[in-house]
């Protein structure tokens, strides 16, 4: 079985990910964050599971000067 998981941005593009687990999915939902600058959310869904939500950047970026 497969879990697709649904991103969607504040200005409506979409973007589904298919993942193979429950803990994938996991996973991805903690980690993601990670990669998004500080200030930059996206939606997050996943049906299957009955997950919906907000992640919420956490990365800051830094000048390598």
């Amino acid at each position: 079985m497969t879990y697709t998981v649904k991103l969607e941005t504040f200005s409506g593009s979409t973007k589904t990910i298919s993942l193979p687990s429950k803990g994938a999915v996991a996973q991805f939902i903690s980690t993601y964050p990670t990669q998004l600058p500080v200030g930059v959310s996206v939606k997050v869904a996943c049906d299957t599971l009955g997950i919906s939500g907000v992640l919420r950047g956490t990365l800051t970026l830094t000048n390598p000067n």
